[in-house]
């Protein structure tokens, strides 16, 4: 099973001309076991944003709160044959070993800082932020054959 290591979030906030933004650096290594770089395992991968209100001290509400736009996104699944126009799925991307040991994922994002405003009165600031990634093995895709067909007159 692949693991996650390195894992960093950044967050800089910038002044846009009338509006503050915030630049997102997330890096992670994903780390394959044996198993995945023999078999060639894929996984969905997703890195979003949460505000943290889990787990901390004082207590908040006690619920993570998604960020709005908060998904960062490695690479797109993407359904289609060319010419046709491809069709993406938001917000997942697939990965898989193919030979490798590692892989280094760098994630940038920016959102309006607003949007990193996830606590709301009467909660006190600091917004407490993190980035999840979540690693979800595909299962195999089941294969189906039919033999030929074979006439057969029992009685």
């Amino acid at each position: 099973m692949a693991s996650i290591s390195g894992f960093t979030l950044d967050i800089q906030v910038v002044n846009n001309g009338p509006n503050l933004e915030a630049n997102i650096t997330v890096d992670y290594d994903i780390d394959f076991s044996s198993y995945d770089q023999h078999s060639n395992q894929s996984y969905t991968e997703v890195c979003r944003l949460t505000g943290d209100d889990t787990a901390i001290n004082p207590a908040e509400d006690g619920v993570d709160d998604a960020i709005p736009g908060g998904q960062l996104l490695p690479n797109p699944i993407v359904i289609g044959p060319p010419p046709n126009p491809p069709i993406v799925i938001p917000g997942i991307s697939v990965v898989a070993s193919e030979g490798r040991t590692s892989l280094h994922r760098h994630l940038t994002k920016t959102l309006p800082l607003s949007a990193l405003n996830e606590d709301l009165p009467p909660a006190l600031n600091p917004d407490e932020i993190r980035a999840q990634v979540t690693l979800t093995p595909v299962l195999p895709v089941a294969v189906v054959r039919e033999s030929n067909q074979v006439l057969l007159n029992v009685n």
